[in-house]
């Protein structure tokens, strides 16, 4: 789903290096697009691509998905994945049809927090990007065009979100990230290894063993 620069490894890894044959699916969303950077990335290598939109995934991950490799932007030490919006949507989905989930993700990005939400520590991305029509269709759709006068019909259809910030009744919402529960998460792939979700803390301790001597000497005289 999107880009990640670990997934997209470990894939051109196992196709250019251990010559495994395999076709990946390519999930994207707006309004980034990040999905058309590994696209291109993974075709240009010579590896079978298909391009879908996410609102189209429920169809292709009955039928034809056997693993879903995700980016992570941040492990926390319960396991959740901190991601680019949409990556829960896809674990969700893949979860409910029993398809492994791997997460590729380097350990410089596990941190000692527990996150429970999506909008506690999010980030606000410009709204003006869930306006833009460049992807999307220009014109509303003439589903109602039955209902409306004829000096209306006479106007030229114009998109309502064109001038929303106009519109005191209308607010857009663009959101960075999402978090994906641990439950959503068969196994995270380090440089250390595959690990499941219920080991991120002990590997955490590992990590850093001089900060939880300390921590534990703390409440001693």
């Amino acid at each position: 789903f999107g880009k990640s620069e670990v997934v997209n490894r470990l894939l051109l890894d196992a196709a250019l290096v251990d010559k495994k044959k395999f076709r990946v699916i390519v999930v994207d969303a707006r309004p980034l697009l990040e999905g058309r950077d590994t696209l291109q990335i993974l075709s240009r290598a010579g590896i079978s691509c298909t391009y879908v939109l996410l609102n189209a995934l429920s169809y292709l991950m009955m039928r034809e998905v056997t693993k879903v490799f995700l980016g992570a932007s941040a492990l926390m030490s319960n396991g959740s994945v901190l991601s680019r919006i949409g990556t829960a949507c896809v674990a969700l989905l893949a979860n409910s049809n029993h398809i492994p989930v791997l997460v590729g993700c380097e350990t410089y990005k596990i941190c000692n927090r527990v996150q429970l939400e999506s909008i506690t520590g999010n980030e606000l991305g410009d709204a003006d990007e869930v306006a833009c029509a460049d992807c999307a269709r220009i014109n509303p759709s003439n589903r109602w065009g039955g209902f409306m006068s004829g000096a209306e019909d006479e106007k030229k259809e114009t998109d309502v979100l064109t001038d929303w910030k106009q519109q005191e009744n209308l607010k857009l919402l663009n959101l960075m990230y999402d978090l994906t529960p641990s439950d959503f998460v068969t196994g995270i792939v380090t440089e250390v290894g595959i690990l499941p979700p219920t080991s991120v803390a002990v590997l955490l301790r590992e990590m850093s063993p001089q900060e939880n001597n300390e921590s534990a000497f703390k409440g001693t005289d």
